[in-house]
């Protein structure tokens, strides 16, 4: 069975991250409907260029 991979996400409102395979439709944190941006390679584990200013 192929499992999915975890990647991180971060809430655009209130700065939440979490690893999971999909963004969740609601923030556990903020408890609004926001939008997640992908920021699983913007650390240098990942062999990106470093973590991108403005993600804060």
């Amino acid at each position: 069975m192929e499992q999915t991979p975890q990647m991180t996400w971060k809430c655009r409102e209130c700065g939440y991250t979490l690893s999971a395979p999909q963004p969740p439709e609601v923030c556990p944190s903020c408890q609004e409907r926001c939008e997640f941006i992908d920021i699983t390679c913007y650390t240098p584990e990942c062999s990106g260029p470093g973590r991108d200013d403005r993600l804060g």
